[in-house]
């Protein structure tokens, strides 16, 4: 990210813009939004023979970016956990010693309670690992369950959205603490917990969820005024491993989260994919 686009990026109402920015992408105008999207499948070189439909079933940009794939186009992995989405496994660790510090980019770090703005929260996934995968706009969109588990807590914290690409990584500190953020807390039936946090970014920035549709972040309906909002499940709701999670309409980045008694089950866990791309329902 060079000089001048941060200014601007910094200036810019980047919640605001992403909105306006949002309702372009949904609009139904039959030659500018047709138009609107056949520039974006080719500018992103999206590979529509995954989808469930041609390009031409897709009204507009906001359809086609959270399409979904054709049956069987994603397998889910004999593994315990699974990619959650398509993308870039970017950073992993583990959270040893006292401190849970997660890697941003070279030289940046920060932490989970910074993330998740929840002291005791955190402190059940002492001794745990994380994983970063990083959605560029030409991948699939939708998010999915990286294990079979119950959903436990649904929590969003407002922010801002910068963009999550790799210059945003490398200069923004804190980016993913300050960007807006919808965690699902899933619990496997072994008691042992997984975050997926994820982080909204520029340019719509709404983040939803099939467990309830009031959780749809950027969309002016979740209060700000709180640093945290928790959603506790007024029934159960039970997920598959490659089961839909939600959605991006539009970036961003999945930060996952396990605790010490997945780690200690898996001790090489995300290590053999840092670097890689990888696809929903693969073993990570």
């Amino acid at each position: 990210m060079n000089s001048a686009f941060y200014v601007f990026m910094k200036l810019l109402p980047k919640n605001a813009a992403s909105r306006v920015f949002g309702a372009f992408t949904r609009l139904r105008i039959p030659f500018l939004s047709k138009f609107a999207r056949n520039a974006f499948a080719s500018y992103y070189k999206l590979d529509m023979s995954e989808s469930e439909y041609p390009l031409s079933h897709y009204a507009n940009i906001g359809e086609l970016f959270i399409r979904k794939l054709k049956p069987g186009m994603r397998p889910v992995a004999d593994a315990e956990i699974v990619s959650p989405v398509d993308g870039v496994l970017s950073q992993t660790g583990t959270f040893d010693g006292g401190e849970q510090t997660l890697i941003q980019a070279k030289g940046k770090t920060y932490s989970l309670t910074s993330l998740l703005r929840n002291d005791e929260l955190a402190a059940r996934f002492k001794g745990g690992a994380f994983a970063t995968i990083y959605l560029a706009p030409f991948n699939y969109h939708r998010i999915h369950s990286p294990v079979k588990g119950d959903l436990v807590l649904s929590s969003y914290c407002p922010g801002t959205l910068w963009p999550v690409n790799a210059g945003s990584v490398e200069r923004v500190e804190g980016l993913f603490c300050i960007n807006e953020r919808l965690t699902s807390q899933i619990r496997l039936e072994d008691g042992s917990e997984i975050l997926v946090v994820k982080v909204g970014a520029t340019n719509v920035g709404r983040i939803g969820v099939v467990y309830n549709d009031s959780l749809l972040t950027n969309a002016g309906v979740l209060p700000r005024e709180d640093k945290r909002m928790d959603w506790i499940p007024d029934r159960q709701y039970s997920f598959e491993k490659g089961g839909e999670l939600g959605r991006f309409e539009m970036g961003s980045t999945v930060i996952l989260v396990v605790d010490k008694k997945i780690r200690e089950r898996h001790p090489d866990l995300f290590k053999s994919r840092l670097g890689q791309a990888v696809k929903v329902g693969e073993a990570l």
